[in-house]
């Protein structure tokens, strides 16, 4: 049986090649979720983040999946952050100029 010999930069391209397609799996994840909860743009981000994450440590695939994850999952108000509601039922209030009478 012979040796198998390889290089740094053929052992580190095979090693990104493997994270990548682990990215790609785990990117699975978010795209799907951010397509079925409509926030596509979130699913498509955290895939293609995934995928660069994996190529560089699948650890980081798995710390990005689980961001997007949290972040199509999440629960947002329709409302802005500064808006305050007070009184849910509004009153009518009449202003008159005391400059007509």
């Amino acid at each position: 049986m012979e040796q198998i010999t390889l290089t740094y930069t053929e052992a580190i391209m095979y090693l990104a090649l493997i994270g990548i397609v682990i990215g790609i799996l785990l990117g699975l994840i978010p795209l799907i979720l951010g397509i079925r909860k409509k926030k596509r743009q979130y699913g498509i981000y955290g895939f293609i983040a995934s995928i660069v994450g994996g190529a560089i440590s699948p650890i980081l695939a798995v710390i990005v999946v689980a961001i997007f994850t949290w972040l199509i999952l999440r629960k947002t108000d329709d409302k802005e952050p500064g808006d305050v509601v007070i009184n849910e039922s509004p009153v009518d209030v009449k202003i008159e100029n005391s400059e007509n009478r």
